[in-house]
């Protein structure tokens, strides 16, 4: 995570904007739908029109922005993850560039292959999947909890208690992930050294299999 973070951090202005976009995007959903139930309340106890009229503009204007901030998210969330995995790039093929024989040879042409192609894919949709996935998570929980508590003190305790089993099981999924990514990644870098030695044999084979039909050709 460090290393990520400093090829984030010169883009630290687009990285704030795409969290303030997240979090506007997800407070609007549950503002709606706050806001849905008190209209049903409302309308359940015989309101009068102007005021449920007022809640749905209200969520209307809520849901028209929302909407606005979810674009522009996942618009921001694109590219910052682009413009990481391009300042990854550069930094792997100029640190490539000072590598001597002794170490090219030591990481292999398949490990760096994979260390600038499938690596770097993988670490720009892992931030991609973070910012829109697992960021939105303690924003929903916090907006919750205070929608909740400011409802009913006993429904917030529940789902209070109800976080801390999601969080716990949350911790345990990613330490039983980590040694199964590790063993992915050693496996991808056995498949590019198989699949790179038979492209490379490919014009071996052309050569023995031309070498009789040269040799009928220099008999002639």
């Amino acid at each position: 995570m460090k290393l990520i973070f400093q090829f984030i951090r010169p883009h630290w202005k687009l990285c704030v904007i795409t969290i303030a976009l997240l979090i506007f995007d997800v407070t609007g959903a549950l503002i709606v739908s706050t806001l849905a139930a008190q209209m049903l309340n409302l309308g359940t106890s015989g309101a009068a029109f102007e005021l449920l009229l007022d809640t749905g503009l209200r969520m209307a204007l809520v849901s028209v922005l929302s909407c606005a901030c979810t674009i522009l998210g996942g618009y921001t969330c694109a590219s910052l993850s682009a413009k990481v995995g391009k300042d990854m790039r550069v930094a792997i093929y100029k640190k490539s560039l000072k590598l001597s024989i002794y170490d090219f040879r030591h990481f292999g042409t398949a490990s760096i292959t994979t260390r600038t192609v499938s690596d770097i894919t993988t670490i720009q949709f892992a931030l991609t999947s973070f910012i829109q996935m697992v960021m939105p998570v303690p924003v929903i929980f916090i907006v919750a909890l205070a929608l909740a508590f400011r409802l009913d003190v006993e429904m917030g305790l529940i789902l209070l208690v109800v976080v801390a089993i999601v969080f716990l099981l949350a911790m345990l999924i990613m330490r039983s992930a980590s040694p199964l990514f590790r063993k992915l990644q050693k496996l991808l870098d056995r498949m590019t050294t198989i699949l790179l030695g038979n492209i490379t044999g490919v014009r071996v084979v052309r050569a023995l299999v031309s070498l009789p039909l040269t040799l009928r050709q220099m008999l002639r």
